[in-house]
């Protein structure tokens, strides 16, 4: 089992803390940080984002590149490219030349869990993605169909021994953050027979869920919020806890007799493996940067993410041990794409 990184409430608030305090990190003007770096950024950034318009990663990714760009001097675009895991936009940031000119979002799920779930991975995240920053912990929620005759985990998990097979979760995909994290709750409930219904975005998941044809879905509690505010969805459970009001009466899965995933899912930034460390040291301090900006501090703090920064070598080292410590529990699943 990996090592729980759980976030107390003395610890939210010394991230939230670090977010709008990042002399720690030296941050300097636009032009200062340009001349670490032998005039970088020359051209348009690139950011390249596994979800499409509306996903979890595009929530992060588009006010991120509008803070980018104030504090680099250039254009910042955002490139969605949804599908197969991750690999379809891991594989672009992997062909690209490697000047920090093409960056990509990633979750732990690209840069930590995908080589023990896809057999023929096309990239090697110890390898071929350069870690830059972290940008924040996201908070998920379990939500149902309001027709799903469960009001807690314990109902749901009752209902589904009862009848194998009939229920069902969506996921934004194979090996994203909503199929391993609900697999491994499934594993510590004692197995229930839900089905997997794989789509290629979190917007697909969540309408499908909405609508009906699939019942459960374990999502980022940004994008859930709204519609459990108007009744088009029931939350069963969080975590870490969202203090917001589509939340207020929700209980932790820890709460619920499932720890482990107070801070399960990161979001962050990664260059090319050939990006130069000067580079990087700019575009870290950029984000830390952004992460203290009023706008998008009020992002974050309007879907309950807690803000998340840290040194280039810092980040790398968390993926580092993650890997160790979800390895055994991963393998012992043996979740493979459907």
């Amino acid at each position: 089992m990996r090592r729980r990184f759980n976030l107390s409430v003395g610890s939210r608030k010394l991230l939230a803390g670090l977010a709008c305090c990042a002399s720690w990190l030296g941050l300097a003007a636009a032009p200062a940080l340009a001349q670490e770096a032998s005039g970088f950024p020359q051209r348009t950034i690139t950011l390249i984002v596994n979800g499409g318009a509306g996903s979890l990663p595009d929530i992060f990714a588009r006010p991120l590149a509008e803070q980018l760009q104030q504090s680099l001097g250039q254009t910042v675009v955002v490139d969605n490219r949804p599908g197969a895991g991750g690999m379809v936009a891991l594989q672009q940031l992997k062909g690209s030349d490697g000047s920090g000119h093409t960056l990509a979002i990633v979750t732990n799920a690209h840069a930590v869990w995908s080589p023990y779930i896809f057999p023929k991975l096309t990239y090697d995240p110890a390898v071929d993605l350069k870690p830059v920053s972290p940008i924040a912990v996201l908070p998920m929620a379990l939500v149902v169909n309001p027709k799903v005759q469960a009001k807690n985990l314990k109902e749901l998990f009752a209902l589904a021994k009862a009848q194998p097979g009939v229920l069902n979760y969506a996921s934004s995909g194979n090996g994203s953050p909503p199929h391993v994290l609900f697999e491994v709750l499934l594993s510590q409930a004692g197995k229930p027979d839900i089905v997997h219904i794989p789509f290629k975005t979190g917007p697909d998941a969540l309408m499908s869920t909405v609508a009906g044809d699939t019942q459960i879905y374990f999502a980022g509690s940004a994008l859930v919020e709204p519609m459990l505010k108007d009744g088009r969805l029931r939350a069963l459970a969080v975590s870490p806890a969202v203090q917001s009001e589509g939340f207020a009466q929700v209980p932790t899965l820890e709460q619920e007799g499932h720890a482990g995933f107070e801070s399960a899912v990161w979001i962050g930034l990664v260059a090319h493996k050939d990006t130069p460390d000067a580079v990087v040291a700019v575009l870290n301090r950029a984000v830390t940067q952004a992460l203290q900006a009023p706008a998008y501090l009020a992002t974050m703090q309007a879907n309950g993410s807690i803000p998340y920064p840290d040194s280039a070598a810092g980040f790398a080292q968390r993926i580092a041990r993650e890997r160790s410590e979800w390895a055994p529990q991963l393998e012992r699943l043996g979740i493979r794409p459907n």
